[in-house]
Formats: C-alpha cells, structure tokens, sequence
C-alpha cells in the first residue's frame, strides 16, 4: 500500500490525502460560520492576523448587516491598506447605510491626495450607499 505523511508528518494512504485536504475548514468559511452564529468576540480576533485572514473577515462581514459586522467592517476601512480597503468596501457596499458614508467621508479627509486608488475607493463606495439609502 502506498503511504504519504501529512503536513504535521502523520502517515496516512495517500487516497485519504485529498479527504483529509477537503475536511479541513478553509477560513473564510470558518468566518461565514461564526457570521451567522453573531460570535463577534472571536470574529474581532481575526483583527489582529494576517492580511489574508483580514481580507477574508471583510468578505464574511459582507453577509451581515448588524451594527457589530458593521464595526468591524469600518475598522478595516481605517486600515489603509489597499487589499484590506478593497474588502471592507465591496463588503460596506452591501450591508452599510448613509451613517457609514458620513464615517467613510471622515477617513476619506486623512488620506493623502498622492494615495489616488484609496481615495477612490472610498468615493465609490461612499457614492453606492448614497444610493444604497
């Protein structure tokens, strides 16, 4: 029989290898998860990782228009990081209101004119909750 070892250098047959590659939660689904279940103590955890798992908290805030998916979501706003920003707007986009426009406006005036694509963003997004209502 053919036999691998896993990632912690565990031998297993190497058919078991993609089952136990699929069982493993991906995070976004994780955060999906915790979304629903409104667990927003180990969501803000999530804060203070990486940038992957941070853009990944923006996608999964995106399906939750709660005032604390919200708070979160505007706090990766203020990140400036370029990806991060990208995240927490497409995500703002769907679930914020004019309330968060004023706020975004707010960022908006601490980033400098030379920082266009931040800019931008911010403008798009602060003009679709406009419309948003």
């Amino acid at each position: 029989m053919n036999s691998v070892r896993d990632s912690s250098g565990i031998k297993m047959p190497a058919e078991w290898r993609a089952v136990c590659y699929f069982q493993r939660k991906q995070p976004e689904e994780k955060m999906e998860k915790l979304v629903h279940r409104k667990a927003w103590g180990e969501l803000s955890e999530y804060m203070f990782k990486d940038k992957e798992h941070k853009i990944a908290l923006a996608q999964a805030l995106g399906t939750s228009e709660t005032e604390e998916a919200i708070d979160l979501l505007m706090e990766l706003v203020e990140s400036k990081d370029q990806d991060i920003l990208e995240a927490a707007c497409e995500s703002l986009k769907k679930v914020g209101d004019d309330h968060n426009a004023t706020e975004l406006l707010r960022i908006l005036q601490t980033i400098p004119e030379e920082n266009e694509p931040l800019r931008k963003k911010i403008s798009e997004t602060i003009q679709a909750l406009h419309k948003r209502g």
